[in-house]
């Protein structure tokens, strides 16, 4: 097929950054530029959205990127919410149940998903962009930079060409051009277990929505129902079994007997051996070019991570690129992408790892010896509190980031200094009469930062121009709506909790909540602390030399 180069402008001339590879990261990263009014352009060396189920968990943010990209209803529509987990030893004994907290983000906190309609959505979103150049079929092969900007060079059925622009991210997988092409080094290891994934259609049987690990010591395998008819079974394999030999037909009906006595060849959606990495990039950056997803990590499968974590990256870079192009961001401010998603990277292939270990353990006396002690240490509350609430799975902390924390810690004590901001649902307040139904916080706080007033008197003409130099967006709070009557200038939306969450903690004086993009806590902060706020931010992006760049961005 030729290439294509689809967009609803046609050829872009003036591509602000470019995005190598079109899975759901990369289109990730790239819509969530375009919709700030960057001029994006992706380079893909396919011709069509995947089509194979790969990664089929989500978590709760990463339903809050995808709802800021207007595709989470219909991807929930075709997704089993709210799911768990559930680790079962010899003799399909129960070892453990496991279960998210309740999300405090407004979406649920754990979900399977299939990767297609994923893909499918994100594309369809991209081709109609106006502000995205989709360049399919076409293969980087080339990549050079120096300190104004990146040059691509790129092959398709119409020959070569070269592309620049002042950013590059490299979304292109695990085994990513441009990580190559940057010199950057993957390191960690490859686990020596293979697995055989099965993905099977048509199941009539409806299952409890929980992810089943069975560390049987003989076999282990995982089942994962789905929604639609949608099954998903894998299996790990011994060293003395071939892969295309176990990907057979009658082999594939073989292993799932147990669940499926009569099987279709039209069943069988996918069936395919793989081998988990744990691996993570030396670098996440190099001059003007990024890695995100698979081209920065590689984690085996089983805490459900790998995309999630792409996810984050695709977030996180955009947001500071479009800081960068609008001027005053600092070099720290690019810095920190490393600092922020190596480090939690970091942490989630280790739990991956680790989950795996106890999944995959076949020798007859450590599996007897597992059992007991897991069987054991669920005695103790501390430890059941955090296996059953999947603790283990921990959100990131940007602390060491983008963010400003006081001495003494934040004066909003259910608002922490470098996580997610928590989504109450919320109704518009005017006149002392609430108005239409209730939704989440995030719709009221626009696609850039934003600053939540806290207090009856937490006025904007408190706040200093440097918040309006950044483009926040000016909410006020209302834990009810007592004395909660509308004030302030015409650029302040009021707002009232219908039940107290973010203000549940707040007593005094008014306190201002300062949200990144991408809605994690910034700053928490006083009138009084709100200079020593500002100087610290200026490190990162400096109000002072974006007004003359930002025009012309």
């Amino acid at each position: 097929m030729e290439s294509e180069s689809r967009s609803r402008n046609g050829a872009q001339e003036h591509q602000q950054v470019i995005v190598v590879g079109a899975g759901p990261i990369g289109l990730t990263a790239a819509l969530w530029l375009a919709d700030a009014g960057i001029h994006t352009t992706v380079v893909e060396k396919a011709t069509e959205p995947g089509d194979q189920p790969r990664a089929i968990s989500l978590q709760d943010e990463s339903f809050r990127t995808f709802d800021r990209l207007g595709i989470a209803d219909a991807l929930k529509a075709e997704s089993l919410l709210d799911t768990g987990s559930r680790y079962l030893g010899l003799g399909g004994t129960l070892l453990a149940e496991a279960k998210p907290v309740p999300s405090r983000i407004g979406h649920p906190a754990k979900t399977q998903f299939d990767q297609p309609i994923l893909e499918q959505l994100l594309f369809d979103r991209a081709v109609q962009h106006t502000h995205l150049n989709f360049m399919l079929g076409t293969e980087a092969i080339g990549l050079s930079q120096d300190t104004d900007g990146v040059t691509l060079e790129v092959s398709s059925s119409d020959g070569t060409r070269t592309l620049s622009a002042p950013w590059l991210i490299g979304a292109d997988g695990g085994r990513s051009f441009t990580r190559s092409a940057l010199g950057i080094k993957l390191e960690g290891t490859t686990q020596p277990q293979r697995w055989i994934v099965i993905d099977l259609l048509n199941e009539q049987v409806e299952r409890d929505p929980f992810a089943e690990f069975h560390c049987d010591g003989k076999r282990p395998y995982v089942l994962v129902p789905g929604i639609n008819g949608r099954l998903r079974l894998e299996y790990m394999l011994f060293d003395n079994e071939d892969a295309d030999a176990m990907t057979t037909p009658d082999k594939i009906r073989e292993l799932v007997r147990a669940f499926r006595t009569e099987l279709a060849d039209e069943d069988v959606r996918r069936a395919a051996v793989y081998v988990a990495h744990q691996r993570i990039a030396e670098n996440y950056r190099s001059g003007r070019a990024f890695l995100v997803g698979d081209a920065a990590h590689l984690m085996p499968p089983f805490a459900g991570q790998g995309l999630n974590a792409g996810i984050r990256d695709a977030g996180n870079i955009a947001w500071k690129l479009i800081d960068a192009i609008k001027g005053g961001a600092t070099d720290r401010l690019l810095n920190s992408y490393n600092t922020e998603r190596r480090t939690h990277g970091a942490q989630m292939v280790k739990v991956s790892q680790r989950i795996g270990a106890v999944v995959m353990a076949t020798h007859p006396v450590g599996t007897r010896v597992r059992d007991k002690l897991v069987r054991l240490l669920r005695k103790a509350p501390a430890v059941h509190n955090y296996l059953a609430n999947m603790r283990f799975i921990s959100p990131p902390d940007y602390s060491d980031g983008v963010a400003a924390p006081l001495e003494g810690g934040s004066p909003l004590p259910e608002v922490p200094v470098g996580r997610a901001l928590s989504q109450p649902q919320v109704r518009p307040l005017k006149k002392d009469l609430i108005h239409s139904a209730a939704t989440g916080l995030d719709d009221y706080l626009g696609p850039g930062w934003a600053v939540i007033g806290i207090g009856a008197e937490a006025e904007p003409e408190n706040l200093s121009p440097y918040f309006t130099a950044l483009g926040a967006a000016r909410v006020h709070l209302h834990g009810s709506t007592e004395s909660a009557a509308p004030r302030g200038g015409q650029n302040v939306t009021h707002v009232v909790e219908t039940e107290p969450s973010l203000t549940r903690g707040h007593h005094g004086e008014p306190v201002y909540v300062l949200v990144r993009p991408d809605r994690y806590v910034a700053a928490v902060f006083t009138a009084a602390q709100q200079a020593e706020v500002v100087d610290h931010l200026r490190t990162f992006i400096d109000d002072r030399s974006r007004s003359a760049r930002g025009k012309t961005a």
